[in-house]
């Protein structure tokens, strides 16, 4: 393995290292990539040599023959090569890229171990706090408003941009029949919160699962509103905090992980998917507070951009589209909670099921132990979608 990962740096590094050593200090929990393998490497100049150390994490395509023929996990990797090398060298909050490599058979994406840095991944069994949420919302207005000052001041270049970024994630939902896995996980909360909730709102609720396939193709693809460069991938595990010193609960750096399912659409995919996800029962309360935050922080970083989104993209068309769109982040956000509250032995790999001939979806077709932390991260979301009429 040492020496195959020395060739795959030597490719994709810059610096000579024919005369470093490497160090694989281990993987990951299962739960944490599950599209991809990540390994933690670290590259050392032996004793006589004073060349520089890499301290890396390395992203590599799963092995599994059966697993790459069944979903589009090459063009997922060829999506996120592509953001990382020609969408975001301007937006810092993300790890710094060495390279990539990209064969018929190996995809890999050599990235800055951040944990070096001192930041870590949050505790997918909470609810993020207010200023976690905070944090992000700001930095996708942040990484939207590239897209919004490229479509004012260089139409063209955004085009360009978009038209190469293609679409993984709808080709996901195509040929694993996504809409069955969410519809699925909307009928579990329903039948979980039977006897928490009136029938009447879990009535409501489960129309969602009637819309689950027209919201996955027909509703995102047809957006007619701002469209923009999206993350997509916005559950927990795809950030990186960074802390005050001495203050675990005061983030004061966020850094996005993981674009493989990086697509245009409009940006209230990213922030329904990332605050119903992550947000509590006491934060909902304050939605339009959120709200106000990323659109104001949208607004400042498109005019330090030299974008006026005053007459671009009014806050009415705004809140609008809040209403419109949300529903995808509803129901991304339900199988989101489940995966919460999964314990460590109740994973599966999405490879070993491609291997044993089932459908990439059965993976996440297993009953969670922990009933009761999968309710309280729903409970409130079905509230507010229902007594907002948002379904």
């Amino acid at each position: 393995m040492e020496t195959e990962i020395k060739y795959w740096l030597r490719k994709i590094l810059k610096d000579n290292i024919e005369d470093h050593s490497v160090n694989i200090l281990g993987n990951p929990e299962k739960d944490d990539g599950y599209l991809s393998d990540i390994l933690f490497v670290n590259l050392t100049p032996n004793s006589n040599n004073e060349g520089k150390t890499y301290e890396l994490v390395l992203k590599c395509n799963k092995t599994s023959q059966a697993f790459r023929e069944t979903t589009p996990i090459k063009e997922a990797f060829k999506s996120e090569m592509f953001i990382y090398n020609k969408v975001i060298p301007e937006f810092t909050n993300v790890p710094v890229c060495y390279g990539t490599l990209a064969t018929k058979d190996v995809q890999i994406i050599v990235l800055e171990n951040l944990k070096i840095s001192g930041y870590v991944l949050w505790d997918k069994k909470h609810p993020f706090t207010r200023k976690h949420i905070d944090l992000v919302v700001e930095e996708y207005a942040k990484f939207h408003s590239l897209s919004i000052a490229l479509q004012i001041n260089d139409p063209q270049k955004f085009k360009e941009l978009s038209d190469c970024l293609g679409d993984t994630l709808n080709e996901f939902v195509k040929a694993n029949n996504l809409g069955v896995l969410f519809g699925r996980a909307v009928l579990e909360i329903h039948d979980l919160l039977k006897g928490d909730l009136d029938e009447d709102t879990l009535s409501t609720w489960k129309i969602l699962y009637e819309k689950a396939h027209f919201i996955l193709e027909d509703m995102v693809d047809k957006n007619e509103a701002l469209t923009v460069i999206l993350h997509a991938s916005c559950w927990c595990n795809n950030f990186m905090f960074k802390y005050a010193s001495g203050e675990n609960l005061l983030p004061i750096r966020v850094s996005m992980l993981d674009w493989q399912m990086s697509r245009t659409s409009s940006p209230i995919l990213d922030l329904s998917y990332f605050i119903f996800s992550h947000i509590s029962s006491e934060d909902i309360q304050h939605m339009s507070d959120i709200l106000n935050v990323y659109y104001e922080k949208l607004k400042l970083h498109s005019s330090q951009l030299g974008a006026d989104l005053h007459d671009f993209y009014p806050k009415q068309q705004f809140l609008d589209d809040w209403r419109k769109y949300v529903k995808f982040g509803a129901l991304y956000s339900s199988l989101v909670y489940k995966l919460c509250a999964t314990e460590k032995d109740e994973v599966i790999d999405v490879a070993d099921t491609s291997d044993s001939g089932k459908n990439f979806t059965e993976a996440f077709a297993y009953e969670v132990k922990n009933k009761a932390a999968f309710k309280n991260r729903a409970k409130h979301v079905v509230k507010y979608m229902v007594e907002n009429q948002l379904i």
